[in-house]
């Protein structure tokens, strides 16, 4: 498994966690800095996979 597909996994799973803290712990700030946390990781290894092709 190559570093990329694990900072995409890693991401998705981080944005899972901000739905948790949305509906669950009732905190938008700490779901909106994980969104943006998630989602940057997700597209750093969208980056890394495009360099490897």
């Amino acid at each position: 498994m190559s570093i990329a597909r694990i900072l995409q996994i890693i991401g998705i799973i981080l944005v899972l966690e901000a739905l948790y803290f949305g509906i669950a712990k009732d905190s938008m700030k700490m779901e909106v800095v994980f969104l943006f946390i998630g989602g940057m990781i997700f597209y750093v290894g969208r980056i890394f996979e495009k360099r490897s092709k």
